[in-house]
């Protein structure tokens, strides 16, 4: 009986620690946000907030709503991979995984682990089993990580049939150029060599016995061959759907920002508004903040002022564009995540 109670008090204290330290994790991670968009933004593109506010207050209500209507038809035209990367994943169902994974990573610095946790409970109520979310999770965080890889290349690439230049995005540029490969290479070798398999699962299980979680590293192997050959298949009956979906989906939110910079007032070169997107996607992928937020907003709006943009209809352009593609995620996932906690099984619910 004491030793039941003793664990049952060393849990609780456990559960307490991880509450205050997901807290102190959203305070700094609010707080470094702050004063990155309250503070550096204005001095990095030379513009008072008085300046962009003006700016962003001068937006017509039809105008928001345009710029909300472009967010939505980029969600839904990116649910074409996310259901693709999961067999029998309907693309109402892929819309509500994206969506909400993203309300709680936007929460948290380092969130995207939190997303995919509340990812899985979501994908298990509806029947998914483990391995194939872990499926779903790799091929399309591959996929992902690939196109932004890709965009800095042909933004610079873009750029030098103009007359701009810029030394900055050219060094992000040759960096993404080496990452990309780099990942290919890896990539490649993880979906096609049994090999690479069986070695990151052994490595995986001893990892396991260092946080003294007992596993039979020959066990993980077996699974990591499988896995890895499900994984093969899936991408090459899926690729063309992952990719169309992918690339469709940064188009959109390229639009988007090209739209956001029109309705401040800007006439922006396409090959400028495409540098300033692409850093935003190489930027994201450093979550030092809840969504790399601040650091894309002064990124990107360094970029737009660097190649000629007027700096207050600059920052403001950005932060529309960022209210939506980042900020307004949160509302609207955390309110749908709300309705599914309110309409999952009992039986789902009691094993979360």
């Amino acid at each position: 009986m004491r030793t039941r109670l003793a664990a049952a008090r060393s849990e609780e204290q456990v559960r307490r620690r991880s509450r205050w330290s997901v807290a102190l994790k959203a305070l700094l991670g609010v707080g470094l946000t702050g004063v990155l968009i309250v503070w550096a933004l204005p001095r990095a593109v030379g513009a008072s907030w008085s300046q962009i506010g003006e700016t962003v207050t001068a937006v017509q209500p039809w105008q928001l709503g345009l710029l909300a209507a472009l967010w939505l038809l980029g969600l839904a035209v990116h649910t074409l991979a996310l259901s693709a990367a999961m067999p029998g994943l309907s693309h109402r169902r892929s819309f509500l995984l994206n969506i909400t994974g993203s309300f709680v990573s936007n929460l948290l610095p380092l969130g995207g682990a939190a997303g995919t946790v509340a990812n899985y409970s979501m994908a298990r109520s509806w029947g998914f089993g483990p391995v194939a979310f872990a499926r779903w999770a790799l091929v399309t965080n591959v996929w992902d990580t690939l196109v932004k890889l890709a965009l800095p290349v042909i933004a610079i690439t873009w750029l030098s049939t103009t007359t701009l230049h810029n030394d900055a995005l050219g060094t992000v540029a040759i960096i993404s150029v080496i990452a990309l490969v780099l990942m290919v290479i890896g990539v490649a070798a993880l979906f096609l060599s049994d090999r690479v398999a069986r070695g990151l699962a052994r490595v995986v299980a001893r990892a396991a016995r260092v946080i003294r979680r007992p596993s039979d590293s020959v066990t993980w192997q077996h699974r990591a061959v499988e896995m890895r050959c499900d994984t093969a298949e899936l991408v090459a009956q899926g690729w063309g759907r992952l990719t169309v979906g992918k690339v469709a989906y940064a188009a959109l939110q390229a639009v988007l920002l090209w739209t956001c910079l029109w309705v401040v007032g800007l006439h922006v070169s396409p090959a400028v508004v495409f540098a300033a997107f692409a850093v935003q996607n190489v930027l994201t992928l450093f979550v030092i903040t809840p969504g790399a937020a601040g650091f894309v907003e002064v990124g990107m709006a360094g970029v737009l002022v660097a190649l000629g943009a007027p700096a207050a209809g600059a920052a403001a352009a950005i932060l529309l564009y960022r209210g939506f593609v980042f900020l307004m995620e949160i509302p609207v996932g955390g309110a749908l995540m709300g309705l599914w906690v309110a309409r999952r099984p009992a039986d789902v619910a009691a094993a979360a």
